[in-house]
C-alpha cells in the first residue's frame, strides 16, 4: 500500500481553506511580467512514502521526524503546507515498517525450509546473502511389496548373497513387480551372476540352443531326482551338480529311476551278472557300476543292451558255464544272442538245457571224432536253443542214434556199460 503525504494533505487542504474571490486580471506591463519571471514558484519537492512504489526514496526509523514539504510562494516567503502532525506521520510509517518486518519474516521463513539463507529483519536492517551448505537430503526410499517378498522366493531357489543386486534394481526400477524383478534377476547380464550360478542346467541349456526351464520347473525336477536317491539309499548322488546334468542332456525323473534300476537291481542285486558285467565292459568304471549308469554319457539304450547281455552271461555262469560278451568259434556270444531278443528268463531257460545235454554230447562228439560233421559243442547247442537251427537239432540226434546203434552192436559187456553211461548222461539232462 503506498501513502502519498503530498496527495493527502492537498486533500485534506482543499477541505478546509475558503474559495478564494478571484481578482481582475491586473494589466500586463513589462514590469509585471519582469516581476512574474522573479517570484514565480519553484516547484514543491514532494515526499512519497510507501512499500514497494517506484517513487519510494526514504523509510524512517521510528521517532524519527519526518521533513515537512514545503513550497515558496511568490513573495519568497515559507508557508508550512503539512497538516499533518509528525505523531501522526510516524505512526503511518511505524504501521508500514511492521507490515514490511512480517513480510521479511514469512521470507526468511520460507527460505529456511529449502536450506536458503533469508534476510534479517527490522527497521534499518540491512539485506545479507546468508552462506550456507546445503544438507545432503536421506534417500526416500519407496514401499514396494516386491522388494518385500523377493527375499523368501530366493530363499526357496537356495539363492543368497543379492542384498546389493536388489538395492541397485530398486535404484534403477522403484515400482518393479516380483515377476519382472524375477526376470530380471534371470536374464539380465548386470544382475544374474548369481541365478547362473544356481541354475546352472539352463545356462547349459541356452548355449545348446534348448529352452531353458523356468524356475519352478527346475525344482520340481530337483525334487523328483531327490526321491529317486532316497528310495534307494544313494545319498552320493543327491548333489547339484548330478541335477543339473540331468537337467541339460534332458534325462527326466522315470529314466533316473530305469538307470537306477538298471544298476541296483539287476546288476548288483545279482552276483552273476554282476560278475558277467565287470568282465565285458572294464571301461564303464566298475567300482562304481551305478555312476557309470546315471552319466548322461552313457546312452540309455546301450546300457540297456549291455545289461542285458550280461544276465545272459550271468545265466552261463550259474549253469557253470563260461560267460562271453561277443562270438568265439565255441559261442555265440552274450551280445549277439541280447540282440537276438533273448531275455534274462529265455536265457536261464536255454542254458538250463545246454548244462543238460552238453556233457553227453560233447563225450560222443570225442568218441566219433573221425565224422566232424556229427560235432555237436556249446556253439551248435546254442544255436540249436536260442536260434532254433535244425541243423544243430539233427546233429545232436544222430549223435544219440550213433550211441543207441553202437550200444545195440556191441556184445561186450564193456562197450555196453560205456553206452549205457553215455544214455544215463544224457538221460540225466531229460532232453538228449
Amino acid at each position: 500500500m503506498v501513502i502519498n503525504v503530498r496527495r493527502e494533505f492537498e486533500k485534506r487542504q482543499a477541505a478546509t481553506t475558503p474559495t478564494p474571490t478571484p481578482k481582475a486580471p491586473a494589466q500586463t506591463t513589462a514590469a509585471n511580467q519582469r516581476e512574474s519571471r522573479v517570484s514565480a514558484p519553484a516547484p514543491a519537492q514532494t515526499f512519497t512514502y510507501g512499500l514497494g512504489s517506484p517513487q519510494q526514496t526514504a523509510i524512517t526509523k521510528p521517532g524519527q521526524t519526518l521533513p515537512t514539504t514545503v513550497a515558496k510562494s511568490s513573495g519568497g516567503r515559507k508557508k508550512v503546507e503539512d497538516a499533518k502532525t509528525d505523531a501522526q506521520i510516524n505512526a503511518e510509517l511505524a504501521a508500514v515498517q511492521a507490515g514490511l518486518d512480517e513480510i521479511l519474516k514469512n521470507v526468511n521463513a520460507f527460505g529456511a525450509s529449502y536450506g536458503v539463507g533469508g534476510a534479517p529483519t527490522g527497521a534499518g536492517a540491512t539485506t545479507t546473502q546468508a552462506t550456507t551448505t546445503p544438507t545432503p537430503a536421506k534417500k526416500e526410499v519407496i514401499p514396494n511389496v516386491a522388494y518385500d517378498t523377493i527375499q523368501k522366493i530366493l530363499e526357496s531357489y537356495r539363492i543368497t548373497g543379492l542384498a546389493s543386486v536388489l538395492e541397485s534394481i530398486r535404484d534403477e526400477y522403484p515400482e518393479i513387480s516380483s515377476t519382472e524383478l524375477i526376470t530380471l534377476l534371470q536374464f539380465d547380464p548386470r544382475y544374474n551372476a548369481k541365478f547362473n550360478e544356481r541354475f546352472a542346467g539352463n545356462v547349459a541349456r541356452q548355449k545348446a540352443g534348448k529352452p531353458v526351464l523356468s524356475p519352478g520347473e527346475y525344482l520340481k525336477l530337483e525334487q523328483a531326482y531327490e526321491k529317486v536317491f532316497t528310495a534307494y539309499m544313494l545319498p552320493a548322488f543327491k548333489t547339484q551338480a548330478y541335477y543339473d546334468s540331468f537337467i541339460v542332456a534332458d534325462v527326466d525323473p522315470p529314466e533316473v529311476t530305469e538307470r537306477v534300476q538298471l544298476a541296483y537291481d539287476r546288476v548288483l542285486g545279482d552276483i552273476p551278472v554282476k560278475t558277467a558285467f565287470q568282465k565285458f565292459y572294464t571301461a564303464l568304471e566298475f567300482s562304481d557300476i551305478v555312476a557309470a549308469m546315471l552319466d548322461p554319457v552313457n546312452q540309455l539304450p546301450a546300457l540297456q543292451q549291455k545289461v542285458k547281455a550280461a544276465e545272459i552271461g550271468g545265466a552261463a555262469i550259474r549253469q557253470g558255464l563260461t560267460a562271453s560278451e561277443l562270438a568265439t568259434d565255441i559261442t555265440l556270444g552274450a551280445d549277439v544272442l541280447a540282440r537276438q531278443g533273448v531275455t534274462k528268463a529265455g536265457a536261464e531257460e536255454g542254458y538250463r538245457f545246454i548244462a543238460g545235454v552238453l556233457p553227453t554230447a560233447e563225450a560222443l562228439s570225442t568218441r566219433f571224432a573221425g565224422q566232424k560233421e556229427d560235432k555237436y559243442q556249446r556253439l551248435e547247442a546254442e544255436q540249436e536253443k536260442f536260434q532254433g537251427l535244425a541243423s544243430a537239432e539233427r546233429k545232436r540226434k544222430r549223435l544219440s542214434g550213433l550211441e543207441t546203434a553202437l550200444y545195440q552192436g556191441s556184445s561186450g559187456i564193456k562197450d555196453a556199460g560205456l553206452s549205457t553211461q553215455y544214455l544215463r548222461k544224457g538221460a540225466s539232462g531229460g532232453q538228449f
